[in-house]
């Protein structure tokens, strides 16, 4: 649609406002390596507070205890614990094996992906390790406060002392990254990933994601146990591996893991991560159900690919088509995720490898870093992300929204105007999605933004187009229609683009925060580009 008013508008004349006394255009805080910005209004995935590989985050009165993998001491767990994403405190040792000389090895029992939940006032601390003959088990400790310290679970039920109390050798052999999931009935189920050969599709060991329901928080009702899904194929029926990003070729193991259940309008989405956490191209892609126990089902269409990618850096089997290395340098491994609530807005927690050039089989450092997790018309998951440029934080912990979402949009100039809030950013694994970005035509162009109230204005982000012949350098104004106006923001080249791929960073942004807030009720950002351009979403932060 392309809307064109009456007469042509002229650029606004007005005195501008002062950059570095009234505003901060962030693009000019690029020293050559990073950007400088506020840390409690913005956020960046720098990968370099947390440590933590295959985190899980648990939210009790606005803190977030991050629990995972410990690269400090890998035989026991650690949480780091924020308020606001800058500042972390690290608890060590929250749960010690070794203090209980129970089931797991004494040596090296290698505590993987714990997740933290709290049912009826008691903390349960879900895991895996090592036992002692050196098989991995999957159990659960309990604590009176998030913290710990964790201690093994002893009952008239069970004994979790000296056997992990989910391991049943007549269904489960290995078994690691269990996770948690309750559902709106108040029924609870257990998914984890199990290692075995699968039938009639290969002879090589596979991991695969299963599903039980639990009687209790430490009990399983073995009789549920169900395989759901499994490496390359659409569903667990099915002998025929056609989702080929999920088979990797550097793989040696074919791997589907690290579960993490999300419900959204009435489906069950079952999220995992697939390739291997070595794996440059690991990554979080789904499966949906109409039932907590499947049938799931991978969304797939016969000559597409990356067609049930939730997050991550997309690769190929193709050895001449490997486009998409142009995403090394910006990330590299992104995945073993959680989906946890800042307020009311739905994140992701993931780690990523903090090489970002990374290309090896072996050991690399990964660090914690988050997302935002929206939904489109049908309910399904989406997410702009991995990011690394400049994000708002939630609104829980900056105090200021995206004051878009009831705002009146209108445009001269410009087509599909109407998705510059759906939240939706074009990114280089979905391609075919051009007619998700806002089209600017050739000369003056305008988007109009008006509001549901007066709001106080912090700052503005216009996030750019994924296509290298029709991103933008510059905006020619913003216009807040109360005599406040910026001109000429500058899109940072430097750091968003690499000219010699001829690639644009996934949510490469223009980024403008405002020192002197002050009201408003409407903002213009106009544009005077000679052949033409796009963008993505535009978020104006506001209370």
């Amino acid at each position: 649609m392309i809307l064109v008013s009456c007469k042509p508008q002229e650029t606004p004349k007005k005195d501008h406002l002062i950059e570095n006394e009234d505003y901060i255009d962030l693009s000019s805080q690029y020293d050559g390596e990073s950007i400088d910005y506020n840390e409690s209004l913005w956020y960046m995935n720098n990968l370099k507070d947390v440590p933590l590989p295959d985190p899980h985050v648990y939210v009790e009165n606005d803190t977030y205890y991050i629990v995972g993998t410990s690269d400090r001491n890998p035989d026991v767990v650690d949480c780091y614990v924020t308020t606001d994403f800058v500042n972390y405190e690290l608890y060590t040792e929250i749960y010690n094996p070794v203090l209980y000389d129970g089931w797991e090895d004494r040596k090296e029992a290698l505590v993987f992906a714990p997740e933290i939940y709290c049912f009826d006032g008691v903390y349960y601390m879900y895991y895996s390790a090592k036992d002692q003959n050196l098989k991995r088990r999957c159990s659960v400790v309990v604590a009176d406060n998030p913290l710990g310290p964790y201690k093994p679970l002893v009952n008239d039920e069970v004994d979790g002392l000296s056997n992990p109390l989910f391991h049943n050798a007549d269904y489960v052999k290995r078994a690691l990254d269990a996770t948690v999931f309750t559902d709106d009935d108040g029924k609870m189920y257990m998914y984890f990933t199990v290692t075995q050969k699968s039938q009639n599709i290969t002879d090589v060991d596979t991991q695969h994601i299963v599903g039980v329901e639990l009687i209790s928080p430490y009990q399983a009702d073995w009789s549920t146990y169900k395989e759901l899904v499994i490496p390359g194929t659409v569903d667990a029926e099915s002998n025929e591996q056609v989702l080929e990003w999920e088979l990797y070729r550097d793989n040696k193991v074919q791997i589907n893991e690290a579960p993490f259940m999300i419900k959204s309008n009435g489906k069950y989405y079952l999220t995992y991560s697939t390739n291997g956490a070595w794996n440059k191209y690991y990554n979080v892609c789904y499966a949906v159900s109409d039932s907590p126990l499947g049938k799931f089902v991978k969304p797939y269409e016969e000559g597409k690919i990356w067609t049930n990618l939730l997050m991550g850096f997309p690769g190929t089997n193709d050895e001449e088509a490997l486009i998409y290395d142009q995403w090394v340098g910006f990330a590299s491994g992104t995945g073993h995720h959680c989906f946890f609530y800042a307020g009311d807005e739905l994140m992701i927690g993931y780690h990523a490898h903090k090489n970002r050039n990374w290309n090896s089989k072996d050991y690399t450092e990964r660090f914690f870093a988050f997302d935002y997790v929206h939904f489109d018309e049908n309910g399904v998951p989406f997410i702009n992300g991995p990011t690394y440029s400049t994000v708002n934080l939630p609104e829980s912990i900056s105090g200021y929204k995206n004051i878009l979402a009831d705002a009146i949009i209108t445009g001269n100039n410009v087509q599909n105007v109407q998705k510059i809030n759906d939240n939706y950013i074009v990114d280089y694994y979905n391609l075919d999605s051009k007619d998700n970005e806002v089209l600017l035509g050739a000369g003056e162009s305008y988007i109009e933004i008006e509001f549901d109230d007066l709001y106080e204005i912090k700052g503005v982000v216009v996030y750019n187009s994924a296509y290298y012949d029709s991103y933008i350098v510059e905006i020619e104004y913003i216009d807040f229609g109360n005599g406040n106006i910026i001109y000429y923001p500058q899109f940072c080249e430097d750091f968003y683009f690499n000219d010699e791929t001829e690639f644009v960073r996934p949510l490469s942004c223009f980024n403008l925060e405002i020192l002197k807030t002050f009201k408003a009720e409407k903002v213009k950002i106009g544009f005077n580009l000679p052949n033409g351009g796009a963008i993505n979403e535009i978020v104006i932060l506001g209370k």
